[in-house]
């Protein structure tokens, strides 16, 4: 996708508590890629997939999601998309600015990506951002996420938005989450659509969980009460 934001600016941050008593990080950034506007992260995109089907009556070009792109194993019933811009038939909205391939998620369809480990990042410049959209996180196997949030959970963001908007920038943001210890994560939209590209993902020093930042504050006061005693001390001792 071609770049047409201005350079990355981190925005806002969204810290969530999860059931596993860790925070997942929200952060929302203004350009379409990890990094900015350069993909120097080299994020995924799908520009090398075919679209060979038309819509009909529309100009959406669609094609099958690749079995595996990126070191991701992707699965399920999303379609890898492409209309020169705006919206068709109430479809798929292009994300603003993108001329490539994105992945879309039509209403009552969702796509599984499988990662090869456990990752704590995951990123994606998402695109006209509805309350419908959501994003399961999935560990170990198991068949019911541990954590699934919703587009309109991140109006806690400044500066992030949820009614669709197909070309304002709080519904076209690269989105990124930190914090969470997934190996797999499920994509969902009730309605049409969910449109995303430029995926990124990886491992990341932990976001420290709430008992261990008391901790390190407890140690740092106790340090510091334990210099100024020394002082008094060698205050007295010297008088």
């Amino acid at each position: 996708m071609r770049k047409f934001l201005a350079p990355l600016c981190a925005l806002a941050a969204l810290v969530i508590w999860s059931d596993h008593a860790r925070a997942v990080v929200v952060t929302a950034s203004s350009g379409p890629f990890s990094a900015g506007n350069i993909n120097s992260n080299n994020d995924i995109t799908f520009d090398g997939v075919a679209t060979p089907n038309t819509f009909s009556g529309t100009s959406i070009h669609w094609g099958a999601v690749p079995g595996s792109l990126g070191g991701i194993a992707f699965s399920g019933t999303a379609i890898i998309a492409k209309n020169a811009a705006g919206t068709a038939a109430g479809i798929s909205a292009t994300p603003a600015g993108d001329t490539t391939n994105y992945m879309s998620i039509l209403g009552g369809k969702s796509e599984t990506l499988t990662f090869s480990g456990t990752q704590n990042k995951f990123g994606l410049y998402w695109g006209s951002i509805d309350s419908y959209n959501s994003i399961a996180f999935y560990l170990g196997g198991s068949a019911s996420p541990f954590l699934t949030l919703f587009g309109n959970n991140l109006n806690a963001v400044p500066a992030l938005g949820f009614n669709g908007d197909q070309s304002g920038a709080l519904t076209n943001a690269y989105v990124t989450f930190t914090g969470l210890n997934f190996d797999k994560i499920v994509l969902a939209s009730s309605s049409n659509s969910f449109e995303f590209d430029n995926i990124s993902y990886g491992s990341v020093s932990p976001v420290p969980e709430p008992s261990t930042w008391a901790m390190m504050l407890l140690g740092f006061a106790g340090i510091g009460f334990a210099y100024r005693r020394h002082r008094s001390r060698l205050a007295v001792t010297a008088a």
